[in-house]
């Protein structure tokens, strides 16, 4: 090869070698450009992070700060149970904290269930309080929030009292006035029966009269006893079948007094248990069927009917006296009116009282001139 080829040929491959230098340039000045623009994101990426972990650590701080506020006591629980965040409020409702414990272990200790709690919860430290627990969705864990209720109750007790106490002035002025006449009846017809003269008959029409007298005077005063108690306690369990015998038995008690004919139809089965105050709850009743038989005329017919369905006790007295409009349905049920010569009008007053103290319902129908219909109906306990 002479020296003109060697020349070209260098000549080609100088040429050559430019293009593949320009070409790496290229690509050098291209790869370039792609990590400008890379660490571009990667700046922006980590920007937006750092905003992100700003944004998390306010909105962390913030539910701290609303956790540790919050008026009522909340903790948090760990999947296994054990309590891992409390606020103030439950320190102060368990006398103590209780952070790192489990709370099988702590409901047993500081909690005392009494008989009236209803929907609250007494602790042993006295406060009442309303338990509610919430799942945290997907995440493991539970929340439970404690609402005291103490003061709450406390109040509604106080008012209730102050109502009660209201009511009751309103209720002796009123028995103080219906009482005089068959007091002085009484009065009178004893009177009568110390004369040695007086005839066996009309001594007998006289002590009948001076029972009559006394027994509505009797349950007069047994009506406000009844409605001026703070509280009806029941601790008697009686079964569907004891109760209703006691109640029909009586009954018709009532009714071979007044020489009214009493209907009984008992449709009942169910073996269960009323949780009550028995004599209370049979009080209640005979006073509704006293109603019913007054309402009617002498010798008429009230009817009993009793059935049990869906863990209820329904018992209905049925009468077909004169009845009552809807004014006075709406006025009888008020009380301090009544329908009767003598009386306080609280009868169904403290039959309604019975049956909120009995968690049970007390409803009444009448039609002038067709009659009036009395239910209660009362919570079934399973046998």
């Amino acid at each position: 090869m002479d020296k003109d080829q060697e020349i070209a040929r260098l000549k080609e491959a100088f040429v050559l070698f430019e293009e593949t230098s320009r070409s790496l340039q290229a690509s050098y000045d291209d790869l370039q450009m792609q990590v400008r623009q890379l660490t571009a994101k990667l700046e922006r990426a980590e920007q937006a992070k750092r905003e992100e972990e700003s944004k998390n650590k306010v909105l962390l701080k913030q539910f701290q700060q609303l956790f540790q506020s919050m008026p009522v006591g909340v903790m948090l629980l760990n999947p296994e149970g054990r309590v891992v965040m409390t606020n103030p409020i439950v320190d102060r409702l368990f006398g103590e904290s209780i952070l790192g414990g489990q709370w099988a272990d702590i409901v047993p200790k500081s909690f005392r269930p009494q008989k009236d709690d209803g929907h609250e919860i007494t602790m042993v430290t006295g406060r009442r309080v309303r338990v509610e627990t919430s799942s945290l969705g997907d995440v493991p864990g539970q929340l439970i929030i404690l609402v005291d209720l103490t003061e709450t109750h406390s109040l509604q007790r106080q008012l209730a009292h102050h109502e009660r106490l209201s009511t009751m002035g309103k209720m002796v002025a009123a028995l103080a006035h219906q009482i005089r006449t068959p007091l002085s009846s009484a009065m009178l017809y004893a009177g009568h029966l110390q004369k040695e003269s007086l005839s066996e008959d009309m001594r007998q029409r006289f002590s009948g009269k001076l029972s009559d007298r006394l027994n509505n005077i009797e349950r007069q005063i047994r009506d406000m006893l009844i409605f001026s108690k703070s509280d009806i306690k029941l601790d008697e369990k009686v079964s569907v079948s004891e109760l209703l015998n006691k109640i029909a038995e009586r009954a018709q008690e009532q009714a071979d007094q007044h020489h009214a004919t009493l209907k009984q139809d008992l449709f009942v089965t169910d073996s269960g248990l009323i949780q009550c105050h028995q004599e209370v709850l049979i009080g209640a009743v005979l006073n509704l069927i006293n109603n019913a038989i007054e309402a009617s005329e002498r010798g008429a017919s009230v009817e009993i009917v009793a059935l049990s369905q869906d863990a209820l006790l329904s018992i209905a007295i049925k009468d077909s006296g004169r009845g009552m409009d809807e004014e006075q349905l709406r006025k009888v049920q008020e009380g301090f009116v009544t329908t009767k010569q003598h009386g306080t009008g609280l009868g169904l007053m403290v039959v309604k009282a019975i049956m909120r103290a009995h968690h049970g319902t007390f409803n009444i129908e009448s039609q002038p001139g067709v009659g009036t219909k009395a239910t209660i109906k009362l919570p079934i306990l399973g046998s």
